[in-house]
């Protein structure tokens, strides 16, 4: 099947920055087109080896990947990554011991059935080919929420999160094996966790957390499986879910990225540390779309409407 070339219309922080498109077009699923470089430097998840932190979209009914190239906070290109079966969502992008130094991306089956997979790129670009993680997780209620790495071992782990229950833990990885589980916790629902990362500097990875009843936001200050605190970030509408934990201001800080898919506004949250410094628009990514809220269920499936999906 074949994907129109979705139009932006580029509002940077100078105001009115152009238009471009997704270079390429995917024609079909599970096929590899065009590949873009990557690589992980810190805080830095980077789709080109570039300096900056880039954007990972997904447009689920086709299948079909894209990437925004950034320049610090400002978008300068685009390009379409290989296409994947619409049968997988994107979870996670971080380096999972794939044969290149270069960051992996995760896949969770939206049919349960198929478990979660994870993806190898190089830099050429390439599809190196996918791999499952073993084992599977307990019940399709559980679904993979977001990476980091827990118990600071070095390797890039998964925080697993339950749709029904609230109840989480880590899975602590060595590439795609699993080397067991944390113990569970538990939050109550409707707060979800839609993000991992070092927000405070501290050096270990810490949630972010969002309630799906009232748009308050909140960060988990971890250290492993215990929770050192939380701090009250801005309450934002629920017409934005958050889509991406990363460095985009190059000050070495962890920052979050909103999207609106009604209004197609791509929302960059300047944060020093765990406080929020000041907002400001990367972009347009289309208009008119359904409202999604997490990575707990697929991004609507509607044809043309593109969902920001990392990194995370």
């Amino acid at each position: 099947m074949k994907s129109r070339m979705l139009t932006l219309c580029i509002t940077g922080l100078l105001g009115q920055a152009g238009c471009g498109a997704f270079e390429g077009e995917a024609t079909g699923v599970e096929e590899a087109l065009v590949e873009s470089s990557q690589a992980i430097r810190g805080n830095v998840v980077s789709f080109n080896g570039a300096a900056s932190s880039d954007l990972l979209w997904r447009e689920q009914s086709t299948g079909n990947m894209g990437v925004w190239f950034l320049n610090g906070p400002v978008l300068s290109g685009t390009a379409a990554l290989a296409a994947i079966s619409p049968s997988l969502m994107v979870q996670a992008a971080s380096d999972f011991g794939g044969p290149t130094a270069d960051p992996d991306l995760v896949y969770h089956s939206t049919t349960a059935a198929l478990g979660e997979t994870v993806r190898f790129t190089d830099s050429t670009p390439a599809l190196l080919g996918m791999t499952s993680i073993s084992p599977v997780l307990p019940s399709s209620a559980w679904y993979v929420a977001a990476s980091g790495d827990f118990n600071l071992d070095g390797r890039t782990d998964l925080v697993v999160h339950n749709r029904l229950t609230g109840q989480y833990f880590y899975r602590y990885m060595n590439g795609v094996s699993s080397l067991g589980n944390s113990p569970t916790l538990s939050r109550p629902l409707p707060w979800h966790i839609v993000g991992a990362a070092d927000m405070n500097g501290d050096g270990r990875t810490d949630l972010l957390w969002r309630n799906k009843s009232t748009g308050q936001n909140e960060i988990a200050l971890m250290n492993n499986t215990a929770v050192l605190g939380s701090v009250a970030l801005p309450v934002l509408s629920l017409a934005f879910y958050a889509g991406a934990t990363a460095d985009y201001t190059g000050d070495g800080r962890v920052d979050i990225v909103w999207h609106n898919p009604g209004s197609g506004q791509v929302l960059l949250w300047w944060m020093n540390g765990t406080s929020l410094s000041s907002t400001s628009t990367i972009g347009v990514m289309g208009t008119g779309c359904p409202a999604w809220f997490s990575q707990a269920t697929p991004p609507p499936a509607v044809y043309g409407c593109w969902y920001l999906v990392g990194p995370r």
